[in-house]
């Protein structure tokens, strides 16, 4: 009977340090913040993605969902969350930066196709130097 309770005990008590063995992900949790507030600016600039928007709110969940584990000490878990939060993060932010480079690649198409199609002005020739001097001077056949 004492050896099962002292087994049960010891059993109790690996488990229990098992769970709290894994510390706070503070480190994760701050650059999936950091992540997340990047992202926000790059798809408020980049206009209409929405996917972008989905990622970035996935992002925002995840972090409120990690912050909940920690409190509950559920800290492998909330580490595992804030990994998530920070890739769906990134990936807000490379949507958004491909539409914007799109944007722009679109826009210098457009102003390369407008500067071909519109034709180029016409300079007047310049009168050149040696013309101007061979007028001035006769030519052997005048000379005396």
């Amino acid at each position: 009977m004492i050896k099962s309770t002292c087994l049960a005990i010891a059993a109790g008590l690996a488990l229990s340090s098992a769970c709290a063995s894994h510390p706070p992900p503070t480190d994760h949790l701050a650059s999936a913040i950091a992540a997340i507030r990047g992202a926000q600016v790059a798809v408020a600039g980049a206009g209409r993605v929405p996917e972008a928007a989905l990622h970035l709110k996935l992002a925002e969940e995840q972090v409120s969902e990690a912050r909940e584990m920690i409190e509950r000490g559920d800290n492998e878990r909330a580490d595992y969350m804030t990994l998530r939060a920070f890739n769906d993060a990134e990936l807000a932010l490379a949507l958004a930066r491909e539409q914007q480079a799109r944007q722009a690649a679109d826009e210098a198409r457009a102003e390369a196709a407008s500067a071909v199609a519109a034709p180029l002005p016409r300079a007047e020739p310049a009168a050149r130097p040696e013309a101007a001097n061979a007028a001035a001077k006769p030519s052997p056949a005048q000379q005396p």
